[in-house]
Protein backbone atom coordinates (compact mmCIF):
# COMPACT_ATOMS: atom_id res chain seq x y z
CA UNK A 1 0.00 0.00 0.00
CA UNK A 2 2.69 2.46 1.03
CA UNK A 3 4.86 1.42 -1.89
CA UNK A 4 1.97 1.91 -4.32
CA UNK A 5 1.16 5.31 -2.83
CA UNK A 6 4.80 6.36 -2.99
CA UNK A 7 5.14 5.50 -6.66
CA UNK A 8 1.76 7.11 -7.42
CA UNK A 9 3.18 10.37 -6.07
CA UNK A 10 6.38 9.89 -8.03
CA UNK A 11 4.41 9.38 -11.24
CA UNK A 12 2.34 12.48 -10.55
CA UNK A 13 5.45 14.52 -9.84
CA UNK A 14 7.04 13.36 -13.07
CA UNK A 15 4.40 15.30 -14.98
CA UNK A 16 4.17 18.21 -12.52
CA UNK A 17 5.97 21.32 -13.72
CA UNK A 18 6.93 23.76 -10.97
CA UNK A 19 8.46 27.08 -11.94
CA UNK A 20 10.47 28.96 -9.33
CA UNK A 21 12.42 32.17 -9.75
CA UNK A 22 16.11 31.58 -9.20
CA UNK A 23 17.35 33.66 -6.30
CA UNK A 24 20.91 34.74 -5.75
CA UNK A 25 22.40 34.68 -2.27
CA UNK A 26 22.03 38.47 -2.16
CA UNK A 27 18.32 38.09 -3.01
CA UNK A 28 17.90 35.64 -0.14
CA UNK A 29 19.75 37.94 2.23
CA UNK A 30 17.45 40.84 1.26
CA UNK A 31 14.31 38.73 1.57
CA UNK A 32 15.19 37.73 5.14
CA UNK A 33 15.37 41.44 6.06
CA UNK A 34 18.26 41.48 8.52
CA UNK A 35 21.70 40.13 9.40
CA UNK A 36 23.62 39.46 12.57
CA UNK A 37 26.79 41.49 12.72
CA UNK A 38 29.87 41.69 14.96
CA UNK A 39 33.27 43.35 14.63
CA UNK A 40 35.57 41.04 16.59
CA UNK A 41 38.68 43.18 16.33
CA UNK A 42 40.37 45.81 14.15
CA UNK A 43 43.60 47.75 13.88
CA UNK A 44 43.15 51.50 14.31
CA UNK A 45 45.29 54.61 14.09
CA UNK A 46 44.60 58.31 14.65
CA UNK A 47 47.03 60.68 12.97
CA UNK A 48 47.15 64.43 13.52
CA UNK A 49 48.84 67.48 12.00
CA UNK A 50 48.42 71.17 11.26
CA UNK A 51 47.47 70.89 7.59
CA UNK A 52 48.01 67.15 6.96
CA UNK A 53 47.64 64.07 9.14
CA UNK A 54 51.31 63.15 9.40
CA UNK A 55 51.94 62.17 13.03
CA UNK A 56 50.50 59.11 14.74
CA UNK A 57 48.87 60.18 18.00
CA UNK A 58 47.14 56.90 18.88
CA UNK A 59 47.16 53.34 17.53
CA UNK A 60 46.17 49.89 18.66
CA UNK A 61 43.34 47.41 18.43
CA UNK A 62 39.67 48.02 19.05
CA UNK A 63 38.79 44.70 20.63
CA UNK A 64 35.34 43.17 20.19
CA UNK A 65 32.37 45.45 19.59
CA UNK A 66 28.74 44.83 20.53
CA UNK A 67 26.85 42.19 18.57
CA UNK A 68 24.10 43.75 16.44
CA UNK A 69 20.97 42.66 14.62
CA UNK A 70 21.06 44.95 11.58
CA UNK A 71 17.80 45.48 9.67
CA UNK A 72 17.83 46.43 6.01
CA UNK A 73 16.01 49.50 4.78
CA UNK A 74 12.82 48.69 2.81
CA UNK A 75 13.33 46.86 -0.50
CA UNK A 76 17.11 47.09 -0.31
CA UNK A 77 20.28 45.78 1.28
CA UNK A 78 21.11 49.25 2.64
CA UNK A 79 21.29 49.76 6.39
CA UNK A 80 22.00 52.44 9.00
CA UNK A 81 24.18 52.33 12.11
CA UNK A 82 25.21 54.96 14.63
CA UNK A 83 28.90 55.74 15.10
CA UNK A 84 28.63 54.24 18.57
CA UNK A 85 27.22 50.99 17.17
CA UNK A 86 30.07 50.72 14.70
CA UNK A 87 32.76 51.41 17.29
CA UNK A 88 31.66 51.48 20.90
CA UNK A 89 34.47 53.82 21.96
CA UNK A 90 32.90 56.67 19.93
CA UNK A 91 30.30 58.51 21.99
CA UNK A 92 27.95 59.71 19.27
CA UNK A 93 24.49 58.72 18.06
CA UNK A 94 25.14 60.16 14.61
CA UNK A 95 23.57 57.82 12.04
CA UNK A 96 25.67 56.63 9.11
CA UNK A 97 23.97 55.04 6.11
CA UNK A 98 25.65 52.20 4.22
CA UNK A 99 24.48 51.74 0.63
CA UNK A 100 24.83 48.31 -0.96
CA UNK A 101 26.26 47.44 -4.36
CA UNK A 102 25.89 43.80 -5.45
CA UNK A 103 27.94 42.02 -8.08
CA UNK A 104 26.29 40.36 -11.08
CA UNK A 105 25.94 36.87 -9.65
CA UNK A 106 24.82 38.10 -6.22
CA UNK A 107 27.71 36.64 -4.25
CA UNK A 108 29.55 39.83 -3.20
CA UNK A 109 28.23 42.99 -1.54
CA UNK A 110 30.08 46.26 -1.08
CA UNK A 111 28.49 48.48 1.58
CA UNK A 112 29.72 52.07 1.22
CA UNK A 113 29.36 54.60 4.03
CA UNK A 114 27.59 57.83 3.09
CA UNK A 115 29.07 60.99 4.54
CA UNK A 116 27.31 62.72 7.42
CA UNK A 117 25.28 65.81 6.43
CA UNK A 118 26.83 68.16 9.00
CA UNK A 119 29.91 68.25 11.25
CA UNK A 120 29.35 66.71 14.68
CA UNK A 121 31.02 66.84 18.08
CA UNK A 122 31.99 63.35 19.25
CA UNK A 123 33.99 61.94 22.14
CA UNK A 124 36.32 58.99 21.75
CA UNK A 125 37.58 56.91 24.65
CA UNK A 126 41.16 55.71 24.18
CA UNK A 127 42.58 53.77 27.09
CA UNK A 128 41.44 55.54 30.24
CA UNK A 129 40.98 58.94 28.62
CA UNK A 130 38.25 60.55 26.52
CA UNK A 131 39.05 63.07 23.79
CA UNK A 132 36.73 65.45 21.90
CA UNK A 133 36.80 65.51 18.09
CA UNK A 134 34.89 67.65 15.61
CA UNK A 135 34.10 65.14 12.85
CA UNK A 136 33.57 66.55 9.36
CA UNK A 137 33.68 63.44 7.20
CA UNK A 138 32.92 59.74 7.67
CA UNK A 139 34.11 57.19 5.12
CA UNK A 140 34.35 53.46 4.73
CA UNK A 141 33.40 50.24 2.98
CA UNK A 142 32.38 46.80 4.18
CA UNK A 143 33.10 44.19 1.52
CA UNK A 144 31.68 40.70 2.05
CA UNK A 145 31.47 37.50 0.04
CA UNK A 146 28.30 35.49 0.61
CA UNK A 147 28.60 31.78 1.31
CA UNK A 148 25.71 29.35 1.41
CA UNK A 149 25.64 27.10 4.47
CA UNK A 150 23.28 24.52 5.94
CA UNK A 151 20.49 25.90 8.07
CA UNK A 152 21.43 26.48 11.68
CA UNK A 153 20.50 28.75 14.55
CA UNK A 154 22.06 32.21 14.21
CA UNK A 155 25.62 31.73 15.58
CA UNK A 156 25.60 35.27 16.99
CA UNK A 157 22.29 34.59 18.74
CA UNK A 158 20.56 37.91 17.99
CA UNK A 159 18.22 37.18 15.05
CA UNK A 160 15.97 34.62 16.72
CA UNK A 161 15.79 32.45 13.60
CA UNK A 162 17.72 29.87 11.64
CA UNK A 163 20.09 31.27 9.01
CA UNK A 164 21.72 29.80 5.91
CA UNK A 165 24.14 32.47 4.65
CA UNK A 166 27.55 33.34 6.03
CA UNK A 167 29.11 36.79 5.38
CA UNK A 168 32.85 36.45 4.81
CA UNK A 169 34.60 39.80 5.16
CA UNK A 170 37.22 40.82 2.61
CA UNK A 171 39.65 42.26 5.15
CA UNK A 172 41.96 43.77 2.52
CA UNK A 173 39.21 45.94 1.00
CA UNK A 174 37.32 46.87 4.18
CA UNK A 175 38.16 50.13 5.94
CA UNK A 176 36.31 52.65 8.14
CA UNK A 177 37.29 56.05 9.42
CA UNK A 178 36.70 59.76 9.78
CA UNK A 179 38.37 63.09 9.15
CA UNK A 180 37.98 65.96 11.64
CA UNK A 181 39.85 68.05 14.14
CA UNK A 182 40.92 67.67 17.74
CA UNK A 183 38.76 70.13 19.69
CA UNK A 184 38.03 71.50 23.13
CA UNK A 185 35.46 69.85 25.40
CA UNK A 186 32.48 71.45 23.63
CA UNK A 187 33.99 71.56 20.14
CA UNK A 188 33.88 75.36 20.05
CA UNK A 189 37.63 75.61 19.48
CA UNK A 190 39.38 73.37 16.99
CA UNK A 191 43.05 72.52 17.05
CA UNK A 192 44.87 69.86 15.05
CA UNK A 193 43.63 68.09 11.97
CA UNK A 194 42.77 64.47 12.84
CA UNK A 195 42.40 61.41 10.60
CA UNK A 196 41.15 58.13 12.08
CA UNK A 197 41.25 54.81 10.26
CA UNK A 198 40.28 51.26 11.21
CA UNK A 199 41.40 48.38 9.01
CA UNK A 200 42.21 44.67 9.02
CA UNK A 201 38.82 43.98 10.58
CA UNK A 202 37.94 40.59 12.03
CA UNK A 203 34.23 40.11 11.50
CA UNK A 204 31.38 37.65 11.85
CA UNK A 205 28.06 37.99 10.05
CA UNK A 206 25.11 35.73 9.20
CA UNK A 207 21.78 36.08 7.42
CA UNK A 208 19.20 34.46 5.22
CA UNK A 209 16.28 32.40 6.41
CA UNK A 210 15.47 28.71 6.17
CA UNK A 211 12.18 28.23 4.27
CA UNK A 212 9.32 25.97 5.38
CA UNK A 213 9.64 22.60 3.67
CA UNK A 214 13.44 22.66 3.47
CA UNK A 215 13.86 19.09 4.67
CA UNK A 216 17.61 18.74 4.13
CA UNK A 217 18.45 22.24 5.45
CA UNK A 218 20.26 23.46 2.34
CA UNK A 219 18.17 26.65 2.13
CA UNK A 220 16.15 25.62 -0.94
CA UNK A 221 12.87 23.68 -1.18
CA UNK A 222 13.42 21.52 -4.26
CA UNK A 223 13.45 17.99 -5.68
CA UNK A 224 15.90 16.82 -3.04
CA UNK A 225 13.38 17.62 -0.30
CA UNK A 226 10.54 15.93 -2.23
CA UNK A 227 12.59 12.76 -2.64
CA UNK A 228 13.43 12.63 1.06
CA UNK A 229 9.73 12.80 1.94
CA UNK A 230 8.77 10.24 -0.71
CA UNK A 231 11.40 7.68 0.17
CA UNK A 232 10.56 7.95 3.87
CA UNK A 233 6.82 7.96 3.27
CA UNK A 234 4.98 6.08 6.00
CA UNK A 235 7.95 6.13 8.32
CA UNK A 236 9.18 8.70 10.82
CA UNK A 237 12.22 10.91 11.28
CA UNK A 238 13.66 12.77 8.29
CA UNK A 239 10.85 13.99 6.05
CA UNK A 240 8.45 14.57 8.95
CA UNK A 241 8.18 18.27 8.12
CA UNK A 242 5.33 19.06 10.49
CA UNK A 243 6.77 16.97 13.35
CA UNK A 244 3.62 14.93 13.92
CA UNK A 245 5.56 11.66 14.14
CA UNK A 246 4.88 10.25 10.68
CA UNK A 247 5.93 11.10 7.12
CA UNK A 248 2.70 11.33 5.17
CA UNK A 249 0.62 13.40 2.74
CA UNK A 250 0.66 16.42 5.07
CA UNK A 251 4.46 16.61 4.87
CA UNK A 252 4.42 16.15 1.11
CA UNK A 253 1.94 18.99 0.71
CA UNK A 254 4.09 21.31 2.83
CA UNK A 255 7.03 20.70 0.52
CA UNK A 256 4.91 21.03 -2.64
CA UNK A 257 3.25 24.28 -1.59
CA UNK A 258 6.62 25.77 -0.71
CA UNK A 259 8.48 24.33 -3.69
CA UNK A 260 11.03 26.82 -4.99
CA UNK A 261 11.25 28.83 -1.78
CA UNK A 262 14.78 30.04 -1.13
CA UNK A 263 16.03 28.78 -4.50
Amino acid sequence: MMTTLRWTWLTALAVLIVTADAQTLADRLRAAGSISFKIINAQYSIRIGVTECVQTAFSGTTGAQNTLAVSFLPNSLDFELTLNQIFNAIQSNQVVRFNATVNEDGTRIVWTAQNIPNPICAYITIGNNTYPFKIYEVFGTFVVDLERMDCRSDPLNVLGRDVNIRLNLDRADTVLGFVGRVADSVCSAEYFLACARASDLEFAGFGGQCPVGDVNGDGCVNNADLLIVLFNFGGSGQGDVNNDGVVNNADLLVVLFNFGSGC
